[in-house]
């Protein structure tokens, strides 16, 4: 098993790809690139397109190239976080912002830091109680066996094996008095009109350790981790293997046995935690794959970290957007600017105002409306603070009078429009302060002032400029794991 470390978004040559695969021919890394390509991990650029960040990939299509470039006239780039398996390869895609791990070999420390991004992934992807959807397309989906395999042994972790309980009904036994059926079943001694009962029929659930599906689920624990620790994705994943049964799952029955099996209990079982294990059970022996298999391919990761970053960031700075009004830290009780109180507004997120659509003939309706990533309200003295906050996962630099890797102008002007938007409410509430800040990921130690950007013709409406920060994000992943958080001030608006 050979493990090749891969940076997000940077542009890889075809012989560059070549020299990380030397193993395979040129023939086999064709095919090689097209099946990462059919996933939308790989995507190919032409020379000159400059250095597209992840939003740009989407836009720029008359950029992508359908085939595969022999001339080297193009750029090749891996748009993935995480880890992919495919024909006996592990690609460990690490983040874009880690350009120090570019050109070394020994990669511990990264290996570190990706472990630690698995578990922000995971912590981001089990959020619900749900598997990972891998997207090949815009129509379809597909479920990652890697995924289903990490949220079988999850789920095992939290709960325990899938149990199933009997009901014991017993003749003097130990537990509950089942009335009901004592008074059927039973002859009372009868004394001045009133029934004495010496025999008691008793209730009692039990474990039924020879549980069919129990045995089932034990074999898929045993099975599933086997898989990942001969692909050496135990530790990376940082999972313990769990080896219940010296039992193989031909020896339980034929494949369609175990899922006739399966659906039947599926059929009689409400309890929504064990219809969940069912279904990845279900799921699991339907892909009949393995993930050693020569040919296969598998996934742990997105192509879109941009959210991951984001929800980080919101956890972290303890993000007010959805908290109700009465819970802010003002100095007196809440007021409403007048032009909501028909709105009755809950939370931050209620007191921007919806665009009002009318109709010729004066039907009124309302859209969608803006929608900040990250409020923070906290008590500043005497007073509060108002800070604005927009998780920008970009990679800029600003050196010799130009910019590179920067949010949009429609970013920029969006941060703006929130703080235009919550101009009254911030006013009539008596908060003094106002901050307004872009937060991007960097493999630095410590927060790391950027600078600021600002348009004039906003700025004269007495609307701050948006302050841009690098975080750390190796502590910021950290903070997000122990569910941990951070002061507004940390930031030095």
């Amino acid at each position: 098993m050979k493990s090749v470390y891969i940076r997000e978004l940077r542009h890889y040559t075809k012989i560059e790809l070549s020299n990380l695969f030397p193993e395979i021919d040129s023939n086999q890394l064709t095919v090689f690139i097209r099946k990462l390509r059919a996933y939308g991990i790989l995507k190919s650029v032409k020379r000159g397109s400059g250095n597209l960040d992840l939003t740009e990939l989407v836009s720029l299509d008359e950029s992508l190239l359908d085939g595969i470039d022999d001339n080297n006239a193009s750029y090749y780039i891996f748009n993935y976080v995480g880890v992919i398996y495919i024909d006996g390869y592990l690609l460990c895609c690490y983040p874009k912002y880690l350009f120090a791990y570019d050109y070394i070999e020994d990669k511990p420390k990264c290996r570190q830091l990706l472990k630690q991004v698995l578990k922000v992934l995971h912590r981001y992807n089990t959020s619900s109680q749900s598997v990972q959807l891998y997207s090949m397309d815009n129509q379809s989906s597909a479920v990652s066996r890697l995924s289903m395999i990490v949220a079988l042994l999850d789920d095992y972790f939290q709960n325990g094996l899938y149990l199933n309980t009997q009901n014991i009904h017993e003749l003097n036994g130990d537990g509950e008095i089942n009335w009901n059926r004592t008074i059927n079943f039973t002859h009372p001694l009868w004394q001045e009109g009133d029934p004495y009962y010496f025999n008691f029929w008793t209730r009692r659930n039990t474990i039924d350790d020879k549980s069919f599906i129990q045995r089932i689920h034990e074999c898929l624990l045993t099975v599933c981790s086997r898989e990942l620790e001969e692909i050496t994705l135990l530790d990376l994943l940082d999972i313990n293997g769990v080896y219940l049964t010296e039992f193989s799952l031909n020896d339980l029955g034929t494949r369609d046995y175990l899922l006739y099996r399966i659906t039947n209990e599926l059929n009689t079982e409400f309890n929504s935690r064990k219809q969940y294990v069912l279904k990845l059970m279900g799921a699991l022996l339907k892909d009949s794959s393995t993930m050693s298999e020569e040919d296969s391919i598998d996934l742990f990761g997105t192509t879109s970290f941009n959210l991951v970053w984001e929800a980080v960031c919101a956890d972290v700075f303890d993000n007010k957007l959805t908290n109700p009004l009465s819970d802010l830290p003002l100095l007196s009780a809440v007021k409403i600017p007048s032009n909501m109180l028909g709105v009755r507004p809950r939370t931050l997120k209620d007191l921007i105002e919806r665009p009002k659509w009318t109709s010729i003939d004066d039907v009124v309706a309302f859209s969608d409306t803006l929608k900040p990533d990250l409020i923070s309200v906290e008590r500043n003295g005497n007073g509060s603070s108002f800070v604005i906050l927009d998780a920008k996962y970009y990679t800029m630099r600003i050196e010799s009078n130009k910019v590179e890797g920067q949010p949009g102008v429609g970013d920029v002007t969006k941060q703006y429009l929130y703080q235009l938007a919550y101009k009254d409410f911030i006013e009539l509430n008596g908060i003094q302060e106002v901050k307004n800040c872009f937060l991007m990921p960097t493999e630095k130690d410590e927060i790391v002032s950027v600078g600021n950007v600002q348009m004039e013709m906003l700025g004269k409406l007495g609307l701050e400029k948006i302050q841009v920060r690098e975080l750390p994000a190796f502590k910021m992943f950290e903070y997000y794991l122990q569910r941990r958080k951070l002061p507004i001030s940390v930031l030095n608006l």
